[in-house]
């Protein structure tokens, strides 16, 4: 059990027990405020969510305006120094971890009474990009930190009282108020109000805060565009290379906005999970934004699709006209409880209007009900390639047996997109891109490697163009380009799983594992040339053994899924 992988509990093939020695050890930590290990948190949940339904906590937000504190509530005895210009502070619930702490603590344990297993900090907005908007940007590490030693004694203190149930606390990670995949500009589709390095910055950070204030696991949550979450992702494995430990269990949250069963921008779940799934999260799940009973079909989706541990926290309903929320902790818990019946629960929660009561109930109703299984896993068969735009495409060799790849995007093989690109005409640019689509093509190359032009400048504009455009944003991207920092300007405008045309041994091994290690940390998948240190290779003998280099370097040393490598 203390060997799993990052939570990928769809590769258990054996059922998960745990040791009474081994959750008093757990137990123990938690109760000193220490942080178990990953292993130990995820051999807990694996052995815990195969016999019972786990529980999140409810509504951070909403339960803090039912205290209805003022502006001098947020300040607190810290920042009364108001200058002429200063912002408003009510509403920047985050910083109610410095000037509120005993309220903060208070509320994470009704909920650890109610019967949460994992709670979350308080730093849905704990980035500098969220805290900006209230100039407190140099409040950002502390306000984290904090936050995440207030929720760990309050795990501490309810750990302590039933040792036999550890409580363990999720560093909250939000979304932020900015978006990398839509554009704030009416006049302008390409410009973004934030940079993919900014929020990959941010998002260190606040990582960094939170893992020294001692969270056991971390939570991306409400997600409504999956490149920001990419690139939180991005940004926790970042922050634990550098520290050079071993990463905490990592989970997903996507919100979908309405009926339409898609985010923000633009994604299905499927394509979510397929442009995440990289990082093999702990789970994934679905919160905000809806109520159960509106929420259901789209998790079901995620249940059928995702192979590992599902979570989900609903609202207490839509919102009335006053912006509240009628669901009552009945009404609530009798909404989840036919999820509960019909298998598809493994993690469950609230999220906007739910409160501690809500929690209560749910609990009581649903605890006595098995949890969803893990889809089986069929030995022996073969894997293949997952890409994603707003949509997926599963290549299936045995229903795709050609994928069509539009290759009109290309500077060096289309002197007509070649010219409109050198006339800075986007939208002329813009119109091949939709021909393609409408020609069938199923995946969409761009490469704009040109002498005269600046082929990042073109390659990050353009595409930023493409992704907010719904037709041809629908299919996955292939990044094409010899100048490897005009590949990652290509990733970091993409929300959906592209591939990466391509990487070689020409550079030799160490810049190779260096291109493919970012590769798989951006989602992507590879092509891989027959190229080596002596040049390309002219026969087949050298084309198999570069080949077969390059594949042991992918699989063994940046492990790699195979069906991630395209030769």
């Amino acid at each position: 059990a203390l060997k799993l992988s990052r939570g990928r509990a769809v590769n258990l093939p054996f059922s998960v027990t745990m040791s009474a020695d081994l959750i008093k050890t757990i137990a123990d930590k938690v109760i000193n405020m220490q942080t178990p290990t990953p292993e130990e948190t995820l051999a807990y949940f694996n052995s815990e969510l195969q016999k019972r339904i786990c529980f999140l906590d409810g509504g951070m937000g909403t339960r803090i305006q039912a205290e209805k504190f003022e502006e001098e509530d947020y300040r607190g005895d810290r920042f009364t120094d108001r200058q002429p210009g200063d912002k408003d502070l009510k509403g920047n619930n985050d910083l109610l971890c410095i000037t509120k702490p005993e309220i903060i603590t208070h509320i994470h344990q009704e909920y650890l009474e109610a019967g949460s297993d994992i709670i979350e900090t308080n730093t849905f907005n704990g980035t500098s990009t969220s805290q900006a908007d209230y100039k407190m940007e140099h409040i950002v590490f502390e306000c984290n930190k904090q936050a995440a030693i207030l929720a760990k004694k309050a795990t501490a203190e309810v750990t302590k009282k039933d040792p036999t149930r550890p409580r363990f606390v999720a560093g909250a990670i939000g979304p932020t108020s900015r978006t990398l995949s839509v554009s704030p500009s009416v006049e302008d589709p390409s410009f973004r109000n934030v940079t993919w390095d900014e929020l990959v910055e941010a998002y260190v950070d606040q990582t960094k805060a939170l893992v020294e204030g001692g969270v056991d696991m971390l939570m991306i949550e409400t997600v409504f565009d999956t490149q920001n979450c990419k690139a939180a992702i991005f940004a926790v494995e970042e922050y634990f290379e550098r520290a050079g430990t071993p990463r905490l269990p990592l989970m997903l949250s996507a919100t979908i906005v309405d009926s339409s069963g898609r985010t923000l921008s633009g994604q299905t779940i499927e394509a979510f999970i397929i442009s995440v799934s990289h990082c093999n999260p702990f789970t994934i799940g679905i919160n905000c934004a809806l109520g159960a009973d509106l929420m259901r079909p789209f998790y079901e989706t995620l249940a059928k699709y995702w192979k590992g541990w599902c979570h989900v926290y609903p609202n207490a309903g839509l919102p009335n006209a006053m912006g509240g929320y009628d669901e009552t902790p009945q009404s609530f818990s009798d909404s989840l409880a036919p999820w509960g019946m019909d298998g598809l629960l493994n993690i469950v929660g609230g999220c906007c209007g739910t409160f501690p009561s809500h929690i209560k109930a749910t609990v009581e109703r649903l605890l006595p009900i098995p949890p969803r299984e893990l889809p089986a896993v069929k030995t022996g068969a073969k894997k293949f390639m997952h890409l994603s735009g707003l949509e997926p495409l599963y290549v299936d060799p045995s229903v795709i047996k050609f994928v069509n790849v539009g290759e009109r995007c290309n500077l060096m093989g289309s002197a007509k997109f070649k010219k409109l690109i050198s006339n800075s005409d986007w939208d002329g640019a813009l119109e091949v891109a939709q021909a393609q689509v409408e020609n069938g093509a199923n995946v969409l190359d761009f490469n704009m490697d040109a002498d005269l032009i600046d082929s990042q400048s073109a390659m990050g504009k353009f595409l930023r163009l493409c992704v907010t455009d719904p037709g041809v944003a629908r299919l996955p991207f292939m990044i094409d380009s010899s100048k490897w920092h005009v590949v990652e300007e290509g990733l970091k405008t993409c929300q959906g799983k592209c591939i990466v045309n391509s990487i070689s041994l020409k550079a030799g091994e160490e810049e190779f594992l260096h291109q493919a290690k970012l590769c798989k940390r951006y989602g992507a998948a590879v092509v891989v040339m027959a190229f080596d240190e002596e040049g390309q290779a002219a026969d087949e003998p050298n084309k198999v053994r570069i080949c077969e280099r390059a594949y042991k370097l992918l699989t063994e040393k940046v492990d790699f899924a195979p069906e991630n490598i395209i030769f």
